[in-house]
């Protein structure tokens, strides 16, 4: 009888801690995602205050959480487009040779476009088939710019396609596989779009490019929890009216 008592107080006792521990646990996971989602939105709202203010700054809530922010201009002699995140497919980003919004200073040296991670190769079928590049040039006199257009495939999928560098290069810790050099005399803005798939880009220079827009990037902190966000503002994109279709399409 004795044994049985002991044999049901010690199934008790083992219940009782496990449904302790279970109830910790939750506990701290409802925590931690309470805790996630404060510094997220901190991270947030130190993003829209940046953008605001232009400047980067730091800010702690009553609720225990906080930001900070700072903010770079990518620009000068190496740099990554979209703050190093994927450019879209058939949409592309503007290379300012010249300084917005005036189109001041315009260029004159070597641009060179890296593009294509190592992931991405020809012959797949899969998201990882490797972009092509079609890039539009704008220079010369701003009143009747010079266009000219060439597009590099790798894959050689696009008939009469530009020559381009197959052992690509690194560009601010991003490896490429792919890159070619544009010749520009008094270039304006380039146009740089990606075909057949998104890719990253990355952009080097003989010469100083001018400030490409504005890399905000917002740190929120609640308890032990840290969230990063980072936006890139990019300058207006020149109207397509500049960059006709049937320039972008032949």
């Amino acid at each position: 009888m004795l044994l049985v008592v002991v044999l049901t107080m010690i199934v008790a006792l083992t219940v009782g801690l496990s449904l302790a521990s279970r109830t910790i646990t939750n506990m701290k996971i409802s925590k931690q995602n309470e805790e996630s989602q404060r510094a997220f939105q901190a991270a947030e709202a130190g993003i829209e205050r940046a953008l605001e203010s232009a400047i980067g700054s730091s800010l702690e809530f009553g609720n225990n959480s906080k930001f900070t922010t700072t903010i770079t201009n990518p620009q000068g002699s190496s740099f990554l487009l979209n703050a190093g995140e994927t450019v879209e497919q058939d949409v592309g980003l503007d290379v300012w040779l010249s300084e917005y919004p005036n189109y001041a200073n315009p260029v004159t040296g070597t641009v060179y476009v890296y593009w294509s991670t190592t992931n991405q190769g020809c012959g797949r079928t899969d998201d990882n088939v490797a972009a092509a590049l079609s890039i539009v040039t704008l220079s010369g006199n701003l009143s009747n710019p010079t266009v000219t257009r060439e597009v590099y495939d790798p894959c050689t999928r696009i008939p009469n396609g530009s020559l381009f560098d197959s052992r690509g290069g690194s560009v601010d810790g991003t490896s490429f596989n792919y890159a070619t050099s544009i010749p520009v005399l008094d270039g304006i803005i380039m146009r740089v779009i990606p075909v057949y798939n998104s890719t990253k880009i990355g952009v080097t220079s003989s010469v100083a490019l001018p400030k490409q827009g504005t890399v905000v990037e917002s740190v929120g902190e609640s308890g032990e929890t840290v969230r990063r966000v980072q936006y890139f503002s990019s300058n207006p994109q020149v109207p397509l009216e500049i960059f006709p279709y049937s320039i972008l399409s032949q």
